[in-house]
């Protein structure tokens, strides 16, 4: 995006945003950088929980095989889209606030109902409802509202996440 700025005693000239953004702040970096961690553990506890799944429910293996492989891919997306932050980092801005208390809660949630498929206390119907609750929660719906930026790599690895999850 190209638009006009105005410099006192300087001519009209036109500059990318990029040019024009400042870095962000370390500490709005760091915030950002360990709220996209916890969420990739997030993915990662999804995956297990998933994989456990399959365990205890032969009949629906390849379903919650194919949902844990998704997650274990969401989880490497969210790994490149920091690495994409720390080298590019004026290229973002911190967008939605997530709370880490929250995400770490479900996060431990998540673990909980792992142990309780290994113990058998889950039967086929409270699994499923659980993987739909865990897909529809906010942090799996709004992950696009983390970050804002038009880095192209950046939006491709989003698209993704967000295509697999719908």
């Amino acid at each position: 995006m190209w638009y006009k700025r105005s410099m006192p005693g300087a001519h009209h000239r036109s500059l990318p945003m990029e040019e024009t953004r400042e870095m962000m702040n370390p500490v709005d970096l760091q915030r950002l950088l360990n709220v996209l961690k916890v969420m990739a553990q997030l993915e990662l506890s999804l995956s297990g929980f998933y994989g456990k799944c399959a365990e205890a429910s032969k009949d629906d293996g390849i379903f919650w095989r194919a949902l844990s492989q998704a997650e274990i891919a969401h989880a490497a997306n969210i790994e490149k889209m920091m690495e994409l932050i720390e080298k590019r980092r004026e290229r973002f801005e911190a967008g939605r606030s997530f709370n880490l208390v929250a995400l770490n809660t479900v996060v431990s949630g998540i673990r909980d109902s792992i142990g309780r498929v290994s113990r058998g206390e889950l039967d086929r119907e409270r699994m499923f409802v659980l993987a739909r609750d865990y897909e529809q929660s906010v942090f799996e719906s709004r992950y696009a509202e983390i970050v804002q930026t038009a880095d192209v790599e950046y939006q491709t690895l989003m698209r993704e996440i967000l295509a697999q999850t719908a």
